[in-house]
């Protein structure tokens, strides 16, 4: 009787380690992903920022058109994934 006693604590206890060791672990994806995310608009922001800059040169010195093209790597951003991980933020 004991023994099976030991059995169902000690497969208990397993369970509950490996659902804490699951949560610590799907805790720190989610906390990377975020920080990625912030990483990336930071970056998409200074080459807003560089194109707006552009453009106001550009319209403050009367240039014909065309207007400056954008920044390359500005609208590259849905390749990195950024929205393709929606479902698991929710």
């Amino acid at each position: 009787m004991s023994e099976t006693i030991i059995i169902a604590l000690a497969s208990a206890g397993s369970a509950l380690a490996g659902a804490l060791i699951q949560a610590a672990v799907a805790n720190h994806r989610h906390h990377f992903d975020e920080a990625l995310i912030i990483q990336q608009s930071i970056e998409d922001n200074q080459l807003l920022w560089l194109w707006n800059r552009e453009l106001v040169d550009h319209i403050y010195r009367g240039a014909p058109p065309p207007p400056p093209p954008p920044p390359t790597g500005l609208f590259d951003s849905a390749q990195h994934g950024r929205n393709s991980n929606n479902d698991q933020h929710t």
